[in-house]
């Protein structure tokens, strides 16, 4: 039985709900796995934004809040009070973070048209908050690609469309194609916790032919070189690893 079997049968039984009948946020046999950022960790993750985003924080902060609230809008999501923000989901307020990172990122390496490659998309929330943001940023997504399982990417298609985030391509390790040179990659969680031998493939068919630039939120094992020719960095938040990855000039 895939480990995956449990989270699979739970987003199988959401795809046959309409948008406003989805509740796989508060579903345990969902939640288990993803949407499950407690308050406390969700503070600390606010806590960083305003201290180091505070500008951003402060000059767009009724935008981020109602980006906050369209995410909450499907799914049945538990809402908690976020001191001095709003009454939101605190996996919100770490999309939110990492999204800030992300986009940093793009900016010092001078990125302005970007194709993303994301591995493993849970269920289409960081794309959300991607799409969102990125134009306050001055960066245009030219393309965003998400690999997953068959069952989450089904989900993650019906879930952007609610959201009108299209345009997007959902694809497998198996089936994919038309994948753009150069890309950025992000990989929040997923690619360090699926077996080696996935993480191999993924190497082999997807990181090193298509991506130059990377962003992934890292655990279960230790960082590796994943990556041919590039220099590898990270950086802790909060008992998050940030692994990052950009072309090795030297070489």
């Amino acid at each position: 039985m895939s480990i995956y079997s449990r989270y699979q049968h739970a987003i199988k039984s959401q795809l046959i709900l309409n948008k406003e009948e989805l509740n796989f946020k508060s579903d345990s046999n969902y939640t288990y796995m993803l949407e499950h950022v407690d308050n406390n960790l969700g503070h600390k993750y606010l806590h960083t934004i305003k201290n180091n985003f505070k500008q951003f924080y402060e000059s767009n902060f009724e935008f981020l809040k109602n980006i906050c609230h369209l995410n909450d809008k499907y799914g049945k999501t538990n809402k908690y009070q976020m001191e001095d923000f709003m009454t939101c989901s605190p996996t919100n307020i770490r999309y939110l973070l990492q999204t800030l990172l992300i986009l940093e990122d793009m900016k010092k390496y001078k990125l302005n048209n970007v194709d993303i490659i994301e591995i493993g998309g849970g269920y289409g929330g960081l794309c959300f908050f991607v799409h969102s943001i990125a134009p306050l940023y001055e960066i245009n997504i030219t393309s965003y690609t998400i690999f997953d399982l068959l069952e989450p990417s089904l989900l993650q298609e019906k879930y952007l469309n609610a959201l009108n985030i299209e345009k997007v391509k959902f694809c497998q390790i198996d089936n994919f194609n038309n994948l753009k040179n150069n890309s950025f990659l992000i990989s929040n969680y997923a690619f360090s916790e699926i077996p080696i031998e996935l993480q191999i493939e993924y190497t082999q068919k997807i990181i090193n032919p298509y991506t130059i630039y990377g962003f992934l939120a890292w655990n279960a094992i230790p960082v590796y070189d994943f990556v041919d020719n590039s220099i590898i960095e990270k950086e802790e938040y909060h008992n998050d690893c940030y692994v990052r990855y950009y072309p090795n000039t030297n070489l």
